[in-house]
């Protein structure tokens, strides 16, 4: 137990860093984007570049991992916070809406979430050294920080100047830093096992490996259609509240709960998939990110979105600790960090997706035909996720 919660702790303060940075980033990108000057379109485009950046450069980090044996994942990191760091400085000195703090922002949006990628490969370098870690405790805590730094955000950038999101960034990204090592460190006392025979073995190039594993490569086209109905329902919540008479007030209320539902699965996750299938568990949450998106889809009022809240935890929190350890279980440790990080990328493709052809939907359409197509969308992901689980053993 000394172990894993030596292990769990640096790892957990990684997740909460790195939430909070995705916080300070994306949440409130629109923020610091408009108060530059920047359109709604303008700074949609901006996002959505970061994003596909981002998703380009995470699994390309992993593969380097995978592959040189001697880099390891926090050496890796360190010139990644370097250049982050650099970005910083320059969204320091942009006063304005320019290419410049636009090509800053997206570049800076992608170094962020190319950060999950190697926190994934924290994960994977602890099980080829048979070290305990609670990735559903440490997302936990991921959710809260998320929680905390989306309220007290709020309140600095309202009384202060949309400034203060730079020194956040700073601040978090110190974090990152200091839990980047920690965890490093701790991996590092631990030898891995069979040394010599593990240095002979690498990983796959990325297309190679896509070719190898069809059945998961279709699963992770499977995960880009279930996030593009989950991300039209979170970035545009403030539609689905206002159209079912809410404010503002109401939707940070609703997005507080969403995020605070989650946490208790994440905790228990480990109790929860003891003696169970996990491809099981992955499967249900698949299944349930449908049913969230039908619940969203027919609720008339606040009262019913609350309750469509709850439906959070079995779906989207299920999925996030279900597929860490599915991947674990079906794909060789060589390329385990790859696919990891492919499974986050997916995720974010479909939050590109949803913010590109969902804010075309809700602008053509009424936002109940809009929830509905989304869900439709969820339902072809469904059909395409399912079958592609491949059956574990028992955890």
């Amino acid at each position: 137990m000394k172990k894993s919660s030596s292990l769990t702790l640096p790892f957990g303060l990684g997740q909460g860093a790195f939430w909070m940075s995705l916080c300070v980033t994306l949440s409130f990108a629109a923020v610091y984007l408009k108060a530059l000057g920047f359109s709604n379109t303008e700074l949609g485009l901006v996002m959505a570049l970061g994003n596909i950046l981002g998703t380009l450069l995470g699994p390309l980090l992993a593969s380097l991992s995978e592959n040189r044996p001697r880099l390891t994942t926090a050496g890796l990191n360190r010139p990644l916070f370097l250049l982050r760091l650099l970005l910083l400085l320059g969204l320091f000195f942009c006063r304005g809406r320019s290419l410049w703090s636009a090509a800053l922002y997206a570049l800076y949006l992608a170094g962020t979430m190319a950060v999950n990628s190697l926190n994934l490969k924290f994960c994977v370098d602890a099980e080829q050294r048979s070290l305990p870690l609670d990735y559903g405790a440490a997302r936990a805590a991921g959710s809260l920080a998320y929680v905390l730094a989306s309220a007290l955000l709020g309140l600095l950038v309202e009384k202060l100047s949309y400034r203060v999101l730079i020194w956040a960034g700073l601040a978090v990204l110190l974090l990152q830093a200091a839990a980047n090592e920690l965890t490093g460190a701790r991996l590092e006392k631990t030898p891995l096992p069979q040394r010599a025979e593990m240095r002979g073995t690498r990983g796959a190039s990325l297309p190679g490996f896509l070719r190898a594993e069809p059945r998961f490569a279709l699963f992770l086209l499977g995960t880009v259609l279930l996030y593009f109905a989950h991300n039209t329902i979170t970035n545009f919540l403030i539609n689905i509240v206002q159209n079912a008479g809410g404010d503002t007030g109401v939707m940070g209320y609703l997005n507080a709960a969403m995020a605070m539902v989650e946490v208790p699965v994440m905790l228990l996750f480990s109790r929860l998939a003891r003696g169970r299938r996990v491809s099981a568990l992955l499967r249900l949450s698949v299944v349930m990110f449908l049913v969230k998106g039908l619940a969203f889809a027919l609720a008339p009022s606040i009262p019913l979105l609350f309750a469509a809240i709850l439906l959070q935890a079995p779906s989207f929190a299920l999925y996030t600790c279900a597929v860490v350890l599915y991947v674990s279980a079906v794909i060789a440790p060589e390329n385990g960090a790859k696919a990891q990080s492919l499974a986050f990328s997916m995720t974010t493709l479909g939050a590109v997706g949803a913010s590109l052809v969902g804010g075309w939907l809700f602008d053509h359409c009424s936002v109940r035909t809009t929830l509905l197509i989304a869900a439709a969308v969820c339902a072809a992901g469904v059909a395409v996720c399912v079958p592609t689980v491949k059956r574990t053993g028992r955890s």
